[in-house]
């Protein structure tokens, strides 16, 4: 009786694991920290996925400018890292677009490409930007180009203060076909490293200011801090 009571006890005391319960999302490691960028990968060992996450503060002097440079694809294309091209398909509205992307890998990787739903939404209270974007299947393989077999991941433009935003940029993908190892952890860390680096570069270009989109919120803070500018450069300058 008491080797039972001592093994009912045991058991009441021993932490109790569930079968169903789900795996603990796998930890992000810091892959680099320089020039203001920071990128993470996840490692999922189960799967070919791969996951990287690049954040990065910049000043950006018009918040609008956010959306004008976001909706050309050409400038998109420019700044994102190992991006050949980013084609239209089909815009049904400024909130869900359909795009045709085309990579350039490192030799001897073969160019990757992959048809996209991106969309887009405004929080209400933080007024950040986010841009989902996932594999839209259904239009046929194209030569010269293996097809990604999965791709999703989103931008995010949180203001932290006005004139200044944190972009972060995260991709789930699976490049399909042969990649080596060596070469997938540098598209890991190239791609959202040197995306950062060119998004800050070409953000506060004259071309992309002064435009209003007219389809998100700019920050209460923004405007006043605008239109304190204004002011004071009124007062500073007074006209003759």
């Amino acid at each position: 009786m008491k080797i039972l009571l001592t093994l009912l006890l045991m058991l009441a005391l021993s932490p109790v694991t569930h079968a169903n319960q789900p795996d603990p999302e796998p930890e992000w490691i810091l892959v680099t920290d320089r020039d203001g960028v920071r990128v993470y990968r996840q490692d999922e060992k189960s799967t070919r996925l791969k996951t990287f996450r690049g954040v990065a503060r910049m000043p950006v002097d018009d918040f609008k400018a956010i959306g004008v440079l976001m909706d050309d694809y050409d400038a998109v294309a420019g700044f994102m890292h190992m991006v050949s091209e980013i084609r239209d398909v089909k815009r049904f509205s400024h909130y869900k677009r359909d795009v045709y992307i085309t990579t350039q890998l490192p030799w001897p990787v073969s160019d990757r490409d992959a048809p996209l739903r991106v969309s887009f939404y405004q929080e209400p209270d933080s007024y950040d930007l986010i841009m989902p974007m996932a594999l839209n299947p259904g239009m046929p393989e194209q030569s010269g180009y293996v097809r990604m077999p999965q791709m999703q991941g989103y931008y995010r433009f949180s203001p932290v203060a006005p004139g200044e935003v944190e972009v972060t940029i995260e991709v789930i993908l699976d490049p399909g076909g042969a990649v080596p190892a060596w070469i997938a952890n540098i598209i890991l860390r190239d791609i959202p490293y040197f995306s950062l680096k060119r998004l800050r570069r070409v953000i506060n270009q004259p071309r992309f200011q002064g435009v209003d989109t007219g389809y998100y919120r700019v920050p209460e803070s923004w405007k006043n801090a605008e239109e304190a500018s204004v002011a004071n450069a009124s007062v500073e300058s007074p006209a003759p």
